[in-house]
């Protein structure tokens, strides 16, 4: 037995085929009855949707089957200068008001009419693709955007079918692709089976978490408040009153889709715009009080959100489920994302898992050496440290860094030191410090011989001497000191 396509599927499939007259008053249909046959078996039927519009409180008129360029008499490729020079023209010479001819009205309508279309760019453009069938009230044109490319075989994919989309991947994906464009699920997993569970699911929710320093390297748990879409408690999520059901939709007959015939003798579907697609609507007065009919609310909810250890700035924690649920229909809830965001520290700065501070020291704890407190994340420890510790030296702290995400260990703290000067000195520390001085420069320049040089050599100079270095240089002076002072 030949597989029976729903007429909502297969009426975007007869589009392909300018034979397949057939009229969708059922719910579905075989193959086989719509096997493309001749004009003449299967003549064109007439629209059944005729767009009327009213102008200047004149009776309405249909002009669906009116072509405006043949009213006003220009080419299709006409600019707009050319059709607003023409159309004032016409309009003067078949205003009822100046022509006593007992057409002229009718015929004043007419060029009315189709000086609406062509002067709107997209109304324009609109019916140079679809033709009359674009004027049809309920006809969307953004319904057909996606459904071109189809190549020569339709014309390079221009007209009705512009907009199909293929990508690179094999032909059996493009087959399954463009079959459930025609078809959607009419055929289950037949060609593939790729589940359609994903589409019916809800939005996904974006919210932004501010959160310490410390709570970001040693983890948290934090509450967040969100507004998500969820089904209405009073209705269930059906948008009905108590003991009221749905009826199927007046203006697409149950169908959930709206079929337009084109001047060209093609047939084009699109989502009814009454019910959304669904085939059906809600009686008046049977709305839920709650929802308005809408089936959904929107409910605010407290969740708890967990901030993994090492969390950095810009880091993003998927909640599962917590996002908005489908509009329509059932399905799953979409997810909420946390994206985080962490306050600086004033103590530390931060590279992946590594930690940075800057210590600073009093110049005669560098020359003698001794413990220095330093801030961790687990509290402050005592480091200590060499004599004649120099500017900008650095030491490391293995593993008291950030803890890295998904267990694989911590990072390091470096720490860096900075000598700090007295800005003043008493009395007896100056006489000390002068005496340092003195004694550091009275051995500096008796060690220290002649600076003439006694060679040359391509403008470098050689010095007998070589001049201490800063570190001897301060503990010598050191030691000076103490001698003086008896130590």
């Amino acid at each position: 037995m030949p597989p029976r396509v729903p007429a909502k599927g297969f009426s975007t499939f007869i589009a392909f085929n300018s034979c397949a007259r057939q009229t969708l008053g059922l719910q579905s249909r075989t193959l086989c009855h719509y096997r493309s046959k001749c004009l003449r078996l299967h003549p064109s039927p007439t629209p059944s949707v005729l767009h009327t519009r009213q102008f200047h409180s004149t009776n309405p008129r249909s002009a669906s089957t009116k072509n405006p360029y043949e009213v006003l008499g220009v080419k299709p490729d006409a600019t707009p200068a050319e059709i607003k020079k023409t159309y004032f023209a016409l309009a003067r010479k078949y205003h009822p008001d100046t022509n006593p001819d007992k057409n002229a009205r009718d015929k004043f309508v007419e060029i009315q009419d189709a000086y609406d279309i062509l002067k709107d760019e997209k109304k324009r453009a609109a019916y140079d693709q679809y033709g009359s069938a674009s004027q049809t009230p309920g006809f969307d044109p953004n319904a057909f955007a996606g459904a071109g490319g189809f190549g020569s075989a339709f014309g390079g994919g221009s007209g009705p079918f512009r907009g199909w989309s293929f990508n690179s991947r094999s032909g059996g994906a493009q087959a399954e692709d463009l079959f459930e464009q025609l078809f959607g699920g009419a055929f289950g997993s037949g060609l593939g089976g790729r589940s359609r569970a994903q589409s019916n699911k809800g939005s996904d929710v974006q919210v932004n978490l501010t959160i310490s320093f410390l709570e970001a390297c040693k983890g948290t748990k934090k509450k967040v408040v969100t507004t998500p879409v969820v089904d209405c408690s009073t209705c269930s999520g059906s948008g009905l009153k108590s003991g009221v059901n749905k009826k199927p939709c007046s203006t697409c007959g149950g169908t959930g889709t709206r079929t337009f015939i084109l001047d060209n003798g093609f047939q084009m579907a699109s989502t009814c715009n009454a019910c959304q697609g669904e085939g059906h609507t809600i009686p008046a007065g049977g709305e839920c009080s709650t929802c308005g009919g809408a089936g959904k609310v929107r409910s605010k909810e407290q969740i708890t959100v967990d901030i993994p250890m090492g969390a950095e700035e810009g880091m993003t924690v998927r909640v599962p489920n917590a996002g908005d649920a489908p509009l329509a229909d059932k399905g799953p809830r979409g997810d909420l994302f946390v994206r985080v965001k962490v306050t600086p520290s004033s103590v530390f700065k931060r590279q992946g898992g590594n930690l940075y501070y800057q210590a600073r020291i009093p110049f005669h704890r560098a020359l003698l050496g001794g413990v220095v407190r330093v801030p961790t994340l687990d509290g402050d420890v005592d480091v200590r440290i060499p004599g004649g510790t120099q500017q900008g030296e650095e030491m490391v702290l293995k593993g008291r860094g950030v803890p890295l995400l998904h267990g694989a260990g911590k990072g390091d703290l470096f720490v860096k030191f900075n000598l700090q000067l007295p800005r003043s000195l008493t009395k007896r520390q100056r006489e000390l410090l002068e005496a340092y001085a003195e004694d550091v420069e009275k051995k500096t320049s008796g060690s220290q011989t002649s600076k003439e040089p006694l060679s040359a050599d391509n403008g470098k100079v050689y010095f007998t001497h070589k001049p201490p270095t800063l570190g001897a240089w301060l503990s010598q002076g050191w030691q000076a000191v103490r001698e003086r002072l008896g130590f």
